[in-house]
């Protein structure tokens, strides 16, 4: 009896009590199916990530496969991709990478080794300017890369599946291993001579701007431009010599003009088309003042 007057006279106290206890359990098992049900949900988009990983995996091993004729060419995909010009190109490695998610492209690149290639159109126009400015500094002739660098851009608007057999001609005087004629009866600027000395641009460029090193008289030498202006007829010639000989240029001077040697992420021997040649100048061209911003950085 006592124990029932007890509970009477306290009931009220102990249904508190109860309520509590009834909702620290029901508190305590929610948290407990919450996290039950969320350990089940990270089970499952683990399961479900892994899944998506397998057939990105897969979708790059078929990418890779099936394009396996033109896989050397990749990294050209990979900078149109990043350009975005949207447009079928003349490869078809190229049309059918930038058709991939920016994921499979990554699954992609990752599975050939390749970089993940960090470029622009608005590094394209500042590394443009920049070029223009060193073509100026050191004299390299008239300029090619007026209203916007037209001939550069057409070679890939006009002319991307026009076939290059020699992507680099042997076809210059070298001012080094030349018998240059410095005499009074020599007038004007020697630019050229045909002769065995057959020598790439590059080489031409080097010794133009090397000639004090080289004991040349600088002044008895054509600047490179205007010199592949006459000895290639550029101011006559079909537009796309003249789109050609624009990205060979670009490609000789960025090489000249950077002391950093600078790592090209495709062999240039594999161009065969003006699509090719124009993806090529242009990671050339970037890579080339980004590394110079570096050389100026280290020296500050």
């Amino acid at each position: 009896m006592a124990i029932y007057s007890w509970v009477l006279e306290h009931s009220d106290i102990i249904g508190l009590i109860i309520d509590f206890i009834a909702l620290v359990v029901s508190v305590i098992l929610t948290v407990v199916i919450y996290k039950l049900e969320r350990r089940h949900e990270k089970e499952h988009e683990a399961a479900e990530e892994k899944a998506q990983k397998a057939a990105l995996a897969e979708a790059a091993r078929v990418f890779l496969i099936d394009n396996d004729d033109e896989v050397d060419y990749l990294p050209l995909a990979a900078l149109a991709a990043k350009l975005k010009l949207k447009r079928k190109h003349c490869r078809n490695i190229t049309t059918r990478f930038m058709r991939c998610s920016e994921k499979q492209q990554r699954e992609i690149l990752c599975q050939a080794n390749i970089p993940d290639i960090q470029l622009s159109m608005d590094e394209v126009w500042a590394a443009l300017e920049k070029l223009q400015a060193d073509l100026q500094r050191y004299e390299f002739g008239r300029s090619i890369l007026y209203d916007g660098a037209k001939y550069l851009h057409r070679a890939f608007e006009r002319w991307a599946a026009v076939e290059i057999d020699d992507v680099n001609p042997y076809i210059f005087e070298d001012p080094e291993k030349s018998e240059w004629h410095n005499s009074s009866e020599c007038q004007g600027k020697v630019s050229w001579r045909f002769s065995d000395n057959a020598s790439p641009l590059s080489s031409y460029i080097w010794s133009y701007l090397n000639a004090e090193k080289l004991g040349l008289d600088k002044n008895q030498i054509e600047p490179p431009v205007d010199m592949v202006f006459k000895k290639c007829n550029l101011g006559t010639c079909d537009e796309q010599e003249m789109t050609f000989w624009t990205m060979r240029i670009i490609i000789d001077a960025c090489h000249s003009f950077c002391t950093t040697q600078v790592t090209d992420i495709f062999d240039e021997c594999l161009i065969k088309t003006q699509e090719d040649m124009y993806y090529y100048t242009l990671a050339t061209l970037c890579a080339t003042y980004t590394a110079k911003e570096g050389e100026q950085n280290d020296r500050t």
